[in-house]
């Protein structure tokens, strides 16, 4: 079979596919709950990307890297749409959210309450995954034995910590234009927030001055808001699509190697779930009610590998399912996506340098570990929740402990699916962290927890 005829039979059985999933997600919606309608969606762009792997066999070896670029370019149609969908409304919805919360605050002292709480989370549950990694990965001697095969000496990371002052200056935007055309979140939120407090001072003096103003934010947020909504009934489509270009292209064929390696990140990626969830019980969140709630952003995490792609859904669950306060939700959530990924800026980067340490016969002293988790907790601050985030933290911790680079590569060709766990891990650590400062704010709210959900797409 040649290799127009079979990517042309796939693109068609794609999109008949697609015309399955309108019809479960809009003539079937009252039967399957949004979150059940997702897995759905999830599981059947998995099964078509497998059997499109099966199938390569009908054309010649050397059409297959054709034939794949084909049908995945059809498929990312939806998937690559979706996700720009996603970060095209970050930014508005971020910054008017935030704006809006604070000239409606009564009380700007809640404000800094926030901020250190939530900071202090987050390195807190960024150190405790690092530990977590840290201690998985010696038990496993990972590392230990390991060579780097020929052909990847040359390969470098890039990144480098450049210090603690230099990580906060970094979060102030010079060019508040430029923030914004480069989604850097926590310069749009540092942006608003002077501008929040400023229109709080005015209309202390001159309130009539500022209540247009109010009304006029006030009703771009409830649009921006019913975008979001309509962007969120599209999740279905977009993870169906960007799992299939994913199994499709690498098939199962990346589970075969470095099984060590996808042991101790899959034990240390669930350990830390376990310590999210107890962070949850301990502040009073029953897990499993908080995890039927939150499905819609773990999975399209999952699928996008994208904590900043994710952040509007994020925000909208944690509002509307789960009972976190817009002020909380809006700026901690945010915050999350550039400090505190657990999995990305703590497990990994952890786990990769005890490799590398082992590989390179050097002694894991009291010192040597205290000094990793210092440079991890210091350098998860200022990282972007963009796909290969996990890599840069790494570059940078490898570079604080002055251990070689060259390594990573060994973990490249199969990191593609642990990425998928990290991101997922990263967001239900925001998601958490929102939760848990949330209720000791005092401004969670239980019924909207504890009540059916509220908002079905």
């Amino acid at each position: 079979m040649t290799a127009v005829v079979f990517s042309s039979i796939w693109i068609v059985i794609l999109i008949l596919l697609f015309f399955l999933l309108i019809h479960i997600n809009v003539n079937l919606k009252k039967k399957f709950k949004f979150s059940t309608r997702i897995i759905i969606s999830t599981v059947l762009g998995f099964a078509a990307g497998i059997v499109f792997q099966s199938t390569l066999g009908l054309v010649g070896a050397a059409e297959h890297e054709v034939v794949i670029k084909n049908v995945t370019n059809a498929a990312s149609l939806v998937g690559r749409g979706f996700t720009s969908l996603l970060k095209m409304i970050v930014i508005p919805l971020v910054g008017l959210s935030v704006y809006n919360s604070i000239i409606n605050s009564k009380n700007n002292e809640n404000l800094k309450k926030l901020t250190i709480k939530s900071v202090v989370y987050y390195t807190a549950t960024v150190a405790i995954s690092a530990i977590i990694g840290i201690v998985i990965a010696m038990t496993f001697k990972l590392g230990v034995g390991m060579k780097l095969p020929e052909g990847m000496e040359a390969w470098a990371g890039k990144g480098e910590y450049k210090g603690l002052v230099d990580v906060v200056v970094s979060f102030i935007p010079s060019n508040i234009f430029k923030a914004m055309t480069e989604t850097s979140v926590i310069g749009v939120v540092i942006f608003t927030a002077f501008l929040g407090f400023a229109t709080n001072r005015v209309g202390l003096k001159n309130p009539e001055k500022i209540k247009p103003l109010k009304d006029v934010t006030e009703a771009l947020f409830s649009v921006m808001t019913s975008v979001t909504i309509t962007i969120i009934k599209i999740i279905p489509y977009g993870v169906a699509a960007l799992m299939f270009d994913l199994t499709a292209s690498y098939g199962l064929e990346v589970f075969k190697n470095l099984v060590t390696y996808l042991i101790v990140m899959f034990i240390s990626l669930g350990l830390v779930v376990i310590m999210q969830s107890l962070n949850l019980a301990i502040h009073g969140v029953n897990p499993l009610r908080y995890y039927k709630k939150v499905t819609a952003p773990l999975v399209l995490s999952f699928t996008t590998t994208s904590s900043m792609g994710t952040l509007p859904v994020t925000i909208e669950t944690l509002e509307k399912e789960v009972g976190v306060s817009s002020p909380t939700a809006n700026f901690t959530a945010a915050l999350g996506t550039t400090i505190g990924m657990n999995g990305c800026a703590g497990v990994f980067p952890a786990v990769i340098a005890i490799m590398i340490a082992n590989m390179n016969g050097i002694a894991i002293t009291p010192v040597f570990l205290i000094s990793l988790i210092t440079v991890i907790s210091l350098g998860s601050f200022g990282m972007a929740g963009v796909p290969g985030t996990a890599y840069i933290a790494a570059t940078v911790v490898l570079g604080g402990m002055g251990l070689p680079f060259a390594p990573v590569a060994l973990v490249l060709p199969i990191d593609s699916i642990i990425d998928m766990g990290r991101t997922a891990i990263n967001v239900n650590g925001a998601m958490v962290v929102s939760t848990v400062v949330d209720k000791e704010m005092g401004t969670f709210n239980e019924e909207v927890f504890k009540g059916e959900r509220i908002s079905e797409a």
